[in-house]
């Protein structure tokens, strides 16, 4: 099947995207090693895995560039779907932690949300094996529309990620440090960006959408990379003593 310029446009976009957001989360989960703290990996993980949503249509694009074909319907969920209980485990553990969360709060928050992804991941792994169709189907080749059931999961995920991360980013804004109020910004905005752009992608199917929606979300990653670490580059010229 040949690819029309559309579908390079789109998938290059996608390619550009998770590449950079994959790249972004190994950079942060590189700083632990430098100063060992348990929140720094986590959110690493949590980051990296956030791609793994887009991560078929780039392997689908990479392999009609080799091999002819693309990913079926089912490698398309298992890649995209499969990793996220862990991902917004990672992110939650570490978000609450450094909102000091009191640890049985803590345990419960996690736990109720252990719980809501296992009982969804189970019957996503059970509609796999009985009727695919119930969790997504194919539109062309890199296009999967996902199905009320699989909406819900991720619109519980996402309002989730954005409820506690606006929390995070609205401590930083209550910070003294112009510096920290400034990180609380772009991570404000890195939040935001990510949710809008998740969003679009999921709403609207049309490949123009596609590619506006990867543009936010790789947005949203540049900004959470300087609101998390601000390299030291781009705080010296920003804050100027």
């Amino acid at each position: 099947m040949a690819l029309t310029p559309l579908d390079i446009l789109h998938s290059s976009f996608s390619l550009v995207a998770v590449v950079i957001s994959i790249l972004i989360g190994l950079i942060i989960i590189s700083k632990y090693f430098k100063f060992k703290q348990r929140n720094i990996l986590l959110i690493g993980i949590f980051w990296t895995g956030l791609t793994f949503p887009w991560l078929p249509t780039v392997i689908t694009f990479i392999m009609m560039l080799t091999v002819g074909y693309g990913l079926t319907v089912e490698w398309f969920i298992l890649i995209g779907i499969v990793i996220l209980p862990i991902t917004v485990l990672c992110g939650l553990t570490a978000f609450i932690s450094l909102l000091g969360v009191r640890k049985n709060n803590r345990r419960n928050i996690l736990l109720s949300v252990l719980v809501f992804n296992l009982i969804f991941e189970s019957l996503i792994f059970y509609f796999l094996l009985t009727n695919v169709s119930i969790i997504a189907t194919l539109e062309g080749t890199f296009n999967i529309k996902w199905s009320v059931f699989s909406q819900v999961y991720f619109i519980i995920n996402l309002v989730l990620f954005l409820v506690t991360g606006v929390l995070f980013s609205r401590k930083s804004l209550q910070s003294d440090s112009r510096e920290i109020r400034f990180k609380g910004k772009l991570l404000m905005a890195a939040f935001i960006s990510f949710t809008v752009g998740t969003v679009l992608d999921f709403a609207i199917s049309s490949t123009i959408t596609y590619i506006i929606a990867r543009l936010i979300l790789l947005s949203s990653s540049i900004e959470f990379y300087i609101g998390f670490l601000l390299p030291e580059r781009i705080k010296r010229m920003l804050f100027k003593e």
